[in-house]
C-alpha cells in the first residue's frame, strides 16, 4: 500500500500552491522558482516543493548537486549549499535571487527523491499508520512533510503525536484526524499569519483521512474538492 494522489496532491498544494492544487504550477513560477525563506524562525532557505536546506545536511547533495549544475546560475549548487544545516535570512533570499529552480526539477525531486522517505517516516513514526488506508497515510505524510517526526522540548507538538500514534495503533481512524488538529495547539505558538496557514493545513490533512472513517461507515464519499 502506498499513500493517495489525494495526498500527494494535497501536500504540493500546500507547499507552494496556498492549498489550491490547481493554483500550485502558477503559483510556484511566479513566486517559488527562486530560493525563498517562509519568515519564521524554524525554517531554512527553501526551494523546489517545499525544500528546506536547514534540514537537508544528508540529502542535499544526492537530491540537488547535478541539477543545479546544469543551471544558467554561476555555483548554484556550492552557493546553495552555504545554507545547509542554518535558519533562513532575506539576506539569503537576496544573495541567491538569481538561481532559479525549473518546475519540473522541483516536481521531479519531490516525487522521485523526497516523497518516499517521509512516507517511510511516517510508517516509523506512527507504526500502524500504513494498513489503515491511502488517505491515512497520506494525510499524516503530509504532516511529517511539513512538521518532521521530532517533539524534543515540545509539548503540545508531543501531545498531538502521541494522540496519532495511539489511534494508529487503534486503527482509529478519527482519532489520527483528531490528533492532526490537536497540532493547532502547537502551531498558535506562532505567529498569527504562520498559524493560520499551518492550521487550515491540518484541516485539510484531517479532512482528508476522514475520507477513509466515511467509506468505512458505508456513506457516499464526499468528491474531491479544493482543499483551498
Amino acid at each position: 500500500m502506498e499513500i493517495s494522489q489525494d495526498a500527494i496532491d494535497l501536500i504540493i498544494a500546500w507547499e507552494v500552491g496556498g492549498g489550491d492544487r490547481a493554483a500550485a504550477r502558477p503559483q510556484y513560477d511566479r513566486l517559488y522558482t527562486h530560493p525563498h525563506w517562509p519568515g519564521n524562525e524554524a525554517s531554512g532557505l527553501t526551494i523546489g516543493i517545499g525544500y528546506d536546506l536547514r534540514f537537508a545536511r544528508n540529502t542535499f547533495a544526492g537530491d540537488w548537486r547535478n541539477r543545479l549544475a546544469a543551471l544558467p546560475a554561476r555555483n548554484a549548487y556550492e552557493r546553495l549549499s552555504a545554507y545547509i544545516g542554518v535558519g533562513g535570512t532575506r539576506a539569503a533570499e537576496t544573495a541567491t535571487r538569481d538561481i532559479s529552480i525549473p518546475w519540473d526539477d522541483a516536481i521531479a525531486v519531490f516525487r522521485i527523491r523526497r516523497l518516499p522517505s517521509y512516507i517511510e517516516d511516517a510508517r516509523t513514526a506512527f507504526p500502524g499508520i500504513d494498513v489503515m488506508g491511502p488517505h491515512v497515510w497520506g494525510g499524516v505524510t503530509s504532516l511529517v512533510y511539513n512538521c518532521g517526526t521530532g517533539t524534543r522540548n515540545r509539548p503540545l507538538k508531543e501531545t498531538a503525536y502521541a494522540a496519532i500514534r495511539t489511534a494508529a495503533a487503534a486503527r482509529d481512524v478519527r482519532g489520527v484526524a483528531d490528533g492532526l488538529r490537536l497540532m493547532k495547539a502547537y502551531h498558535n505558538a506562532a505567529t498569527p499569519n504562520v498559524a493560520r496557514g499551518l492550521n487550515r493545513r491540518r484541516d485539510a490533512e484531517a479532512e482528508l483521512v476522514m475520507k477513509t472513517w466515511i467509506l468505512e461507515a458505508g456513506e457516499i464519499a464526499q468528491p474531491n474538492r479544493s482543499v483551498a
